[in-house]
Formats: C-alpha cells, structure tokens, sequence
C-alpha cells in the first residue's frame, strides 16, 4: 500500500542503451538513472520525474511510465536534437562496462527545475547528473523538510570534485559504489572511505559493492551489510545501483520517522528490487515485478542479516 502522503522526486537521465553482455546484445533499451529509478521506487511510492528527452523519443515510452503511475509533467521533450544515448560492452567485466560511446544529445542543455508539487515532496533523489546542477537542486531543497539522496561517479569526482563537495554537504544520503568512494576519499579501505564522506555532512554513506552487496554507515560509526540475491543467470548490469536507490527511497519514503531498522530494511529492499532488474535486458524484467515475489526475495535476504545489528 502507498501512503498518500509519500512524494519522491527523481532528477536524472532518461536514455536509449545499447548494451553487449554475455547474455546478448540488444539496442534501443529504454533506459537512463530516472528511468530506473522511478520504475522500482512506483513499486512503493508515487513517484515524479524531472527529465529531458529529444525528438526521437517513442511516445510508447511515456506511457510505459504513466502506466506505472509515474507523474511525467516534468519531462521536457526537446525536438532541437536527440534523446541521451550510451552503448557499453559488459562482456569483460560485469560490474565495470566498457563505454564504447556516449551521445549527450539535448541531455547536455539539461537544465532542470522542480515544479511546486515537487518542491513538496517528501523525498528527492538526484541521480547521475553534473554537480553544477545536483547544487543548484540541493540548494533549492534546503529547509524543505526533505529527505535528499545523491549518486555520482567516477567522471564527476575527477572533474569536479570541489562543487560535488558543497552538494555533498546538503544532502542526507550518498549512494556512491566501491571505486568511486576510494577516488573520492583517496583510500581503498571503504570504511575509511565512508568516514570521510560522512564527515561533510549526510547522514547515512552507502557504498555499493557488487554482486557482493552494500554497507550502510551511520555517523554514529555503524555500519550495516546487506547481500544480494543469489540470481540464477546475470543477463544485463543496467540500472542496477538505480534501481537499489528507487527500492531504498521508494520504501522509506512510506515512513514519516524512520529508525534505524527502517534504514536497514530499505537496503534490503533496494537489493531485492536490483536482483529483478538485472535478470533481463534493460527495464524488462523490472517490468513484471509483483509484489508476491519481491516480499519473497526481501524475506530471502532478511533471513541473512542481523537487524539493529
């Protein structure tokens, strides 16, 4: 059940994906960081999207998400150039594509704003994007009583580590992957590493590591670890950290106060909903996701960790 009071805001990148993996190759996946995000978040949460799209973009895809009762107002469509597009090869490693190429297209004009429904959520993620614009979001959030979440990466930390820094500072929870918080923190000891990041100011560091799983870290120096699901065949990696982050927030931002135990069963369920997302090419799979089966696989990994740990 939604509670009517939960509002999430994604602001992220809405994408066409030509992906490689052992699995196969399939081009013109709909995808992008809001994409996946907000998919998974729908299955707990009403959910908005912030977003841009070109003139190639199929019609059929916006209705997809209407379908899942995802508010599309905020998608600007742009006819001056195409849609985000990325190809990438996971044949030689799973967790680390090769980007073959990157095609920005009217991504690169991206220059969002929240409308005032958004501005009333109760939960905004800001996914990959640049830091200029993840700070002038964090900024127009501040004293609204939200719950802000932000994910980066690699490219961001080289080339614009000092503004990611001040977004950092605003924020509530970073999402950041193994690599990404040892170039950060300029240390491979992820503990070490997420000390550091808390240290500017959010509330909770997770760090995401793979087929092996995530650490929550608390600024009171806890630390909780949460598996993954054992799958029976990896077919694409896609979307995997945004869809933990949209089962992460969607779940949570049912909860008005939320404890630690509520954190940590966020995690799982971030975790259950990526081990859908990466059974099938692009958002298929996702696509199927009943409510039966995701209360399975969060009992599954439940019954492996210690709560209040």
């Amino acid at each position: 059940m939604i509670a009517k009071n939960s509002y999430l805001t994604v602001v992220g990148s809405i994408a066409y994906d030509d992906v490689i993996t052992s699995e196969g190759a399939k081009d013109n996946l709909f995808g992008g960081s809001a994409t996946y995000f907000s998919i998974s978040a729908s299955n707990f949460s009403n959910v908005s999207i912030v977003g841009t799209v070109g003139k190639d973009f199929r019609e059929s895809d916006i209705n997809l998400l209407k379908s899942k009762n995802i508010d599309t107002s905020n998608i600007k469509k742009n006819n001056s150039g195409n849609t985000f597009r990325w190809k990438g090869d996971y044949k030689s490693n799973p967790e680390e594509p090769e980007t073959i190429y990157t095609s920005l297209g009217v991504f690169e004009e991206f220059s969002p704003k929240l409308n005032e429904t958004q501005l009333q959520s109760s939960h905004a993620f800001l996914a990959n994007i640049s830091p200029d614009i993840q700070l002038e979001l964090a900024q127009s959030l501040e004293n609204k009583n939200v719950l802000v979440g932000l994910d980066t990466m690699n490219h961001w930390i080289l080339e614009k580590k000092e503004t990611l820094v001040e977004v950092i500072k605003k924020i509530n929870v970073i999402f950041i992957n193994k690599t990404e918080a040892s170039l950060i923190s300029e240390n491979s000891d992820i503990d070490i590493a997420a000390k550091y990041l808390l240290e500017y100011g959010p509330d909770l560091c997770i760090i995401k590591d793979g087929k092996i799983g995530s650490y929550m870290y608390t600024k009171d120096e806890e630390m909780f670890f949460c598996p993954t699901y054992n799958i029976d065949r990896l077919v694409d990696p896609t979307g995997a950290g945004d869809s933990f982050a949209g089962g992460f927030f969607g779940y949570l931002s049912n909860i008005t106060n939320p404890k630690k135990e509520d954190f940590q069963e966020a995690m799982i369920y971030g975790s259950t909903i990526a081990s859908f997302t990466i059974e099938g090419f692009g958002i298929e799979n996702l696509l199927k996701v009943e409510k039966e089966k995701i209360n399975y696989r969060f009992k599954k990994i439940k019954s492996k960790v210690n709560l209040e740990q």
